[in-house]
């Protein structure tokens, strides 16, 4: 499959070599020889085309993979949220039962309360 010279190219050619004959192998070879080079490349571009996305499928992060990162977060998130808000309620009730254990106003309330349904 040969690729056809311009015709300034061919006038050039044909100046050159004064005998038809070989001057139109001349440009035949050339022609093949482009058309060959053409076809070569049209076949390393696809070549290349994938080597390009094989390696930018590597380097980028997919949909999906960004979704997993996303629900591995926000699980860890709300498992330490959880144990923040166990934390908290275990400090709250420390405190409560300081407050309310050594604060004498409650033990008058506490015995009143005893006493009202007769324990």
């Amino acid at each position: 499959m040969g690729m056809a010279l311009p015709y300034d190219v061919v006038r050039v050619i044909e100046e050159a070599i004064p005998d038809r004959d070989r001057a139109e192998k001349v440009i035949r070879a050339l022609e093949e020889g482009l058309g060959a080079v053409r076809e070569e490349a049209k076949a390393q571009k696809e070549v290349v085309k994938a080597e390009i996305k094989e390696e930018l499928t590597k380097e980028l992060v997919t949909k999906a993979d960004l979704e997993a990162a996303v629900a591995s977060l926000r699980a860890e998130f709300e498992a330490r949220f959880v144990r923040l808000e166990i934390w908290l309620k275990v400090l709250a009730g420390i405190m409560l039962a300081g407050f309310t254990l050594f604060n004498p106003g409650f033990h008058q309330v506490l015995k009143a309360f005893l006493a009202y349904i007769g324990a």
